[in-house]
């Protein structure tokens, strides 16, 4: 199943995640002095508007929903001012929010931040472990919202919310359902985990967890690791590796695979492994398999730590890596990146087949170049018999805008509107004509006569047309409506495919 079959299945599943909750807090400010006081830096505060967000096991909630899909968080936290605040952010992101209270505060931790670089952070958190009373209540809400979801995700950050009995209870009482169950650990908790159906730890934790002591992993480290988790656990390991990628461990073959990392660009791994759990566990409970879940997984998590704090990932970002480019890249300046990267004679690399687009790309592909900051251009038509003319307005069109997508009609589309001795060259053939251009970045092959439902995908900015259709041509009204604009290329005297085949008829 490919990526955007994936991510279109996404808004159908739930993920149910439970662990421990807290509000990741922000406060920026300048940082450019000591204090004459003490030898610590100053912070004079720029903007003292604090800004919140989820954190623990509510940021793997919070990219199952940013991903798309349903997400279902049981957590603990205080009757106060910042659960209140937790419960209402945790609203507008479209999470099924069950709370629980047992009379502790509600987890904080802010951050001090200085010219983008954290300087300090103030944890406020009250951890014993909840009592047999909070248990039962947990399990009521867990055994009310099982059934109607598709995987179970234990996110553990040892702060007293998951206890022996609970998580095995949890384990036992999804498998009981056909449910699986992914655990995001910590290593004092060890023997909570067994028997779960897949547990992530990344290497230091996979080391006290083994209860070894810390050392660098070398590749028969990092294999003698995995392994033993997984007999120790039995369980699958998804071993997180930061710069060095992924490596899975399959209990139920032995066998083991390892992705190299897809990040461009690592400015903060905060959350990261929250990233990892979420996509993989709502791509598994969307049917993809071992393999398709660990990929997309990874390159979930290479799209987040090119963001600052605690962060998310969208569906649109994550199928723009499927194509082979970083919305990240985009909003740092570059171009394509990765097998799309721009070559020295500028022209757009990579494979063509993976700039080629299914009616299913455009729209997610549209939104994250927009969410990047991108201009998209568009222009169609069916390119038969390629030549100077068609170069012209192509190249006229990438002047235009960032992005050009280029609608090319099919080869029935064509026949509809040009007899049926047209097309001369297959649609396939003129789409890979197309993809060499250096002006054109994506193609998409459409079969209705007129270009009005690719334009309706994409909402170009700007949709370029030749001068002899003007600039009330009849894309123009759908174009307007969606805040773009017609920009109209004069044509080269004497350039045109009925030209050339006269031309050709002559010579022969």
């Amino acid at each position: 199943m490919n990526t955007a079959d994936l991510i279109q299945r996404f808004p159908t599943q739930a993920v149910l995640v439970m662990g421990d909750v807290f509000l990741d807090e922000f406060l920026s400010g300048d940082c450019s002095r000591l204090s004459p006081e003490a030898p610590v830096p100053v912070l004079r505060v720029t903007n003292e508007k604090t800004r919140r967000v989820l954190g623990g096991a509510a940021n793997t909630a919070a990219n199952v929903a940013s991903l798309g899909g349903k997400a279902v968080l049981i957590g603990l936290i205080g009757r106060d001012w910042h659960g209140d605040k937790f419960t209402d952010l945790a609203g507008k992101l479209g999470i099924d929010f069950q709370r629980i209270e047992d009379g502790r505060p509600t987890m904080r931790k802010t951050r001090l931040v200085g010219q983008g670089q954290q300087l300090l952070r103030l944890d406020y958190e009250d951890t014993p472990p909840i009592s047999a009373h909070t248990e039962e209540l947990i399990l009521l809400a867990y055994r009310k919202r099982l059934p109607d979801c598709g995987l179970v995700v234990l996110s553990d950050y040892a702060k007293g919310f998951l206890t022996r009995n609970l998580t095995q209870a949890i384990i036992r009482e999804a498998h009981a359902l056909g449910k699986q169950v992914l655990v995001d650990p910590r290593p004092q908790h060890v023997g909570y985990y067994q028997d779960c159906d897949y547990i992530t730890p990344n290497w230091k934790e996979s080391q006290g967890l083994l209860g070894q002591s810390e050392n660098e992993p070398t590749p028969a480290m990092i294999l003698a690791n995995g392994g033993a988790l997984r007999e120790k656990l039995h369980t699958h390991v998804i071993l997180t590796l930061g710069p060095r990628g992924i490596t899975f461990f399959n209990r139920d073959t032995g066998a083991h695979f390892h992705l190299p990392t897809q990040a461009r660009e690592v400015y903060d791994v905060s959350g990261a492994g929250d990233t990892v759990v979420a996509a993989f566990a709502l791509t598994r409970a969307a049917g993809g398999s071992l393999e398709e879940s660990l990929r997309l997984a990874n390159r979930a998590a290479g799209v987040v730590v090119g963001k600052f704090g605690t962060a998310t990932v969208t569906g649109p970002e994550l199928l723009a890596t499927e194509q082979g480019w970083s919305a990240a890249g985009f909003r740092n300046g570059g171009g394509f990146s990765g097998n799309m990267g721009v070559t020295e004679a500028g022209a757009p690399g990579g494979n063509a087949e993976e700039r080629l687009l299914a009616r299913g790309q455009l729209a997610p592909l549209a939104a994250a170049l927009r969410a990047a900051g991108k201009k998209i251009v568009t222009v169609n038509g069916s390119f038969d018999l390629l030549h100077a003319g068609h170069v012209h307005i192509l190249e006229e069109a990438r002047r235009q805008g960032d992005v050009l997508i280029v609608g090319l009609n099919s080869d029935g589309s064509v026949r509809a509107y040009k007899g049926e001795k047209r097309p001369i060259v297959p649609e396939e053939e003129r789409a890979r004509m197309l993809l060499a251009l250096r002006a054109v970045d994506f193609v998409h092959v459409f079969d209705e006569t007129v270009p009005m439902p690719f334009l309706a995908e994409i909402r170009p900015n700007v949709h370029v047309n030749g001068s002899e259709y003007g600039p009330d041509c009849i894309e123009a009204p759908l174009v307007k409506e969606n805040g773009g604009r017609i920009h109209v290329v004069e044509k080269i005297p004497g350039l045109s495919t009925s030209g050339l085949l006269k031309k050709i008829r002559a010579a022969t």
